[in-house]
């Protein structure tokens, strides 16, 4: 089965590009402006809509995975044209691709599609997204729902695991500990902290079971986000009393973040035989992991 991975030079797409090759699949993955990016990745922007096209004609996947996008919360708020260009208009351009061809589509959303009042969040509670980047992924969402039947989107929160551009919020902590540097965290945002690794399990279990529709692909347990660099902190040996506890507020964060956020999986569990991990065994994961090393 030929599978396409938008975005396999990003953080979660090369995870998921990375299993499933290992799993037998023959993969093609895309970047766009890494320079790292490996020699079998092809260059493709999906702003594009042309070369989207022809890249995926050429490709002739049965299932696209669509893992790029702006996903940078305040830059999002500010440039906002481009965020609906990459986030919206982007997507829609690999839906007609998808199109075309009768292929599957799995796409990566996020929590902020929520306002963070009633968390954490089923699948079929209401949206209504308090930032320009949740109201592009929500807007995605609805294209994709409208534009093709074949797909299947996954809503993702808090992700944590390595990645080359250490961008994640533990690759950030980690960083800031080992320099000795103090780090503000929220205590109000409340989420549900998921590993990534545990996300491309779950993906290809549910791509392998024919699965559609939304799911909430997030960890079991509910915490602040204190609380969590807090245990991430101990798990790596780092100096927790570095970690100075504040409010949203006083940090001043350009775009709003939803505060009593996270996601509830039920549906996930009742389909799926990947168990998602608490953050004290994803942490020690991710800490043993020789990925790590790299």
């Amino acid at each position: 089965m030929n599978i396409l991975v938008v975005g396999a030079s990003g953080f979660i797409g090369g995870i998921v590009a990375r299993l499933f090759k290992s799993r037998g699949y023959s993969v093609v993955g895309t970047y766009l402006h890494d320079s790292n990016a490996a020699e079998e990745l092809r260059r493709m922007d999906i702003c594009d809509r042309l070369q989207t096209l022809k890249i995926v004609q050429e490709v002739s996947p049965e299932i696209i995975i669509h893992a790029a996008g702006m996903t940078n919360v305040d830059l999002c708020e500010v440039e906002r044209d481009r965020c609906f260009n990459v986030n919206v208009l982007g997507t829609k351009h690999v839906v007609d691709a998808a199109k075309t061809l009768g292929a599957r589509l799995v796409f990566f959303s996020t929590d902020y599609i929520f306002d963070g009042a009633a968390g954490p969040y089923h699948e079929h509670d209401p949206p209504n997204p308090i930032n320009f980047y949740g109201r592009c992924k929500l807007e995605a969402e609805n294209r994709i729902r409208k534009g093709i039947h074949d797909y299947l989107i996954a809503r993702l929160t808090v992700v944590y695991g390595w990645e080359r551009q250490g961008k994640n919020f533990v690759m950030r902590l980690i960083a800031n500990l080992r320099k000795g540097e103090k780090m503000k965290v929220p205590v109000d945002q409340i989420g549900t902290p998921t590993y990534a690794n545990n996300i491309a399990e779950a993906i290809l279990d549910l791509v392998q079971k024919r699965q559609t529709g939304i799911f909430n692909i997030a960890g079991p347990r509910l915490m602040d986000r204190y609380s969590f660099a807090k245990l991430a902190a101990e798990t790596f040996g780092l100096p927790k009393e570095l970690l100075i506890p504040t409010t949203t507020a006083d940090i001043g964060q350009t775009a709003a973040r939803p505060l009593n956020a996270g996601m509830k999986i039920n549906k996930l569990r009742s389909v799926s035989c990947v168990r998602m991990l608490p953050p004290t065994e994803g942490l020690r994961l991710m800490r043993d992991s020789k990925e790590g090393l790299v």
